[in-house]
């Protein structure tokens, strides 16, 4: 019974020491025997999935998978400063949705967000209105963001210095995409001034959204239609050094060069200005799949 049980180890620590083929059973073991490695391969398959496929050092690990040329690769990682994917530090994607898996379109909602900007007083926010009169006419279901409404209630305690009033427009742009990926149309009329911080909002939407479900409404009125309309004196008040950074005055306003639709105000009725939005957006439905 002793030799016996020797010699049984000794076979049991030989069918071990096999090598692991066969969807993860020792080669030659029986179809029924306990799979290890097939635990170990769903770890890894889990790892790559969870972003975990970096090892110290910046080295990929097992979770990593073999690109095109046979260097690993994973979803998650990009290169480190080498260029090299397989070498330095690597680095995870964040903040941006559309780049974590290459050449991954997001999913189509049908939802859209027609992101009105211009300067304050350009007729962004009665524009915006009579386009969400004539698509709820239409039978769409649509919200208005509105930036001084979306500054008082979901805003509220931002001043106006230049980090404060990228917050304000990109939790605009943040709710605008989550309306959009449910399938709803967002209106948006803040000013926007700055380029960069509308682009961001643009890959936001997209990302949650699909391609083409942004659309950037440039209402190009002249600043000195803006000053001669001025109800709330704000211009003035900017003029007399009583606001410090004012859009236009004291702070540029960056035009859009990559706006969908341009509308020229002069001379025109509200009505007019809004048939122009409506008949892109109408225009360029994008499909769901």
């Amino acid at each position: 019974m002793g030799g016996a049980g020797r010699g049984g180890g000794a076979a049991a620590r030989a069918r071990l020491a096999l090598p692991r083929r066969l969807g993860g059973r020792p080669a030659g073991g029986p179809v029924g025997a306990a799979r290890p490695a097939a635990g170990a391969a769903d770890r890894r398959r889990n790892d790559s999935r969870c972003g975990r496929a970096v090892g110290p050092g910046g080295r990929l690990g097992p979770g990593a998978r073999r690109g095109p040329r046979g260097r690993r690769r994973s979803g998650a990682v990009v290169a480190g400063p080498s260029g090299d994917a397989g070498r330095g530090p690597g680095r995870r994607v964040r903040g941006e949705p559309g780049r974590q898996r290459a050449g991954h379109l997001p999913h189509r909602t049908g939802g859209r967000v027609v992101f009105c900007t211009g300067l304050s007083g350009a007729g962004k926010s009665t524009i915006a209105a009579r386009v969400v009169e004539l698509l709820v006419e239409g039978g769409s279901t649509v919200t208005l963001l509105d930036g001084d409404e979306v500054r008082h209630h979901l805003s509220a305690g931002l001043g106006f210095s230049r980090e404060d009033r990228d917050t304000n427009v990109l939790r605009i742009g943040w709710v605008a995409a989550q309306i959009a990926k449910h399938g709803g149309i967002a209106v948006c009329a803040p000013i926007a001034p700055y380029a960069e911080v509308r682009e961001a909002v643009r890959r936001e939407v997209e990302a949650q959204a699909g391609p083409g479900s942004f659309v950037l409404v440039h209402v190009a009125t002249s600043l000195a239609d803006c000053e001669a309309r001025d109800r709330k004196g704000l211009y003035a008040k900017a003029r007399r050094g009583e606001i410090p950074t004012f859009t236009g005055i004291s702070d540029p306003y960056e035009t859009p060069t990559d706006a969908e639709v341009t509308v020229e105000t002069a001379g025109r009725s509200v009505d007019e200005c809004a048939q122009q939005v409506l008949d892109h957006v109408r225009g360029t439905e994008p499909a769901t799949r």
